[in-house]
């Protein structure tokens, strides 16, 4: 339905609900407040991109069932002023990039009515410092020798070893025998 049929169509129900009004000796006021035909609002969620910066994406939500309705939302980088005309029971997407940390703050009207959006961006990567006087030396993450358990041959572990392999060895050879 074109906006020129939903025109029509709204003032052909409004002579039909005058006439019927007036035929019962009733006064009808027709209101387009938000609380007899539905909401409409904006809901903001933020995310980081792989730059670290921050996009915010807010969503022009109209739940009405037969107004549309109309978003006035301000630039908060430009200043630049968009108006934007959602249909009843629809949405609109409007994103914003490369925010800098911080809060920002949107101005935004519904039909005139302030619902101004703020939210805080936190995207950049943790800075991970050192304590003055602790300088990392040239060797930093290298352990000294006297660190390290001590490796290499020892007799005692040769013996061990050869003791360990020799029980195997003949605890494998009886078991052979006894299922043989």
């Amino acid at each position: 339905m074109s906006s020129g049929q939903r025109v029509a169509a709204r003032a052909a129900r409004g002579v039909a609900v005058a006439a019927l009004g007036a035929a019962v000796g009733l006064l009808v006021a027709s209101s387009a407040s938000a609380s007899t035909d539905g909401e409409a609002y904006v809901v903001a969620d933020v995310q980081c991109d792989t730059s670290h910066n921050g996009v915010l994406d807010l969503t022009l939500i109209n739940e009405r069932a037969s107004i549309d309705a109309v978003f006035v939302v301000t630039d908060a980088h430009s200043s630049a002023i968009s108006q934007f005309t959602v249909a009843p029971k629809s949405a609109a997407a409007i994103t914003f990039t490369d925010l800098d940390d911080g809060t920002v703050a949107v101005p935004v009207a519904v039909d005139g009515v302030p619902a101004n959006v703020a939210v805080s961006v936190s995207c950049d990567p943790p800075i991970v410092e050192s304590a003055p006087g602790s300088a990392p030396s040239a060797a930093a993450g290298v352990a000294s020798a006297s660190a390290l358990p001590a490796a290499g041959s020892s007799t005692t572990g040769v013996l061990l070893g050869a003791v360990m392999v020799a029980v195997g060895a003949a605890a494998s050879l009886v078991s052979r025998r006894r299922h043989s």
